[in-house]
């Protein structure tokens, strides 16, 4: 009776420690948080650098969700978006289902892209419409953001607004 007993236990427990991991897929090589340094819009006939339009911008990703943001220089506008994705480095393929955006006409759009990453490099290529879109991402280094925040005194801004 005591050996079903343990035996039932370690089941149990083995059950209600996995649940939790099922939320998540297993990590992959876009997880982490990246840098914009190059946006490009490809015509047919031109190309367009959009890399200076905006302030710097950043996607965020998890496993499964992504989140990406940009300011403008002087702080008076954001655009902001966000979404599921999916991620298959085998065949050079990252696709961002949109779930919300500063933009609503692209909230629920799919947009797909030819994707390859090379170091702490990120590039992808998609088809949007009469252009291609073509980003070049940096990921940030986790230390570089750390000692900055770790100094900095977060009592100081407390209660007061952005000029």
């Amino acid at each position: 009776m005591t050996t079903l007993r343990c035996g039932f236990v370690i089941v149990a427990l083995l059950l209600v420690g996995a649940s939790g991991a099922w939320g998540q897929l297993p990590a992959n090589e876009l997880e982490g948080t990246w840098k914009l340094m190059k946006q490009e819009r490809v015509y047919d006939d031109s190309t367009a650098d959009y890399t200076d339009r905006w302030g710097p911008g950043f996607k965020m990703l998890n496993s499964t969700h992504f989140a990406w943001g940009r300011e403008t220089e002087d702080g008076t506008r954001v655009l902001a978006g966000g979404g599921w994705y999916e991620y298959r480095p085998s065949d050079n393929v990252y696709v961002e289902h949109i779930q919300y955006h500063s933009e609503p006409g692209l909230a629920g759009q799919t947009l797909k892209f030819t994707a390859k990453v090379d170091g702490d490099t990120w590039i992808h290529i998609g088809d949007l419409g009469d252009y291609q879109l073509r980003e070049v991402w940096k990921r940030v280094d986790p230390e570089t953001v750390r000692t900055p925040m770790a100094t900095r005194d977060s009592t100081a801004s407390a209660g007061t607004k952005r000029k």
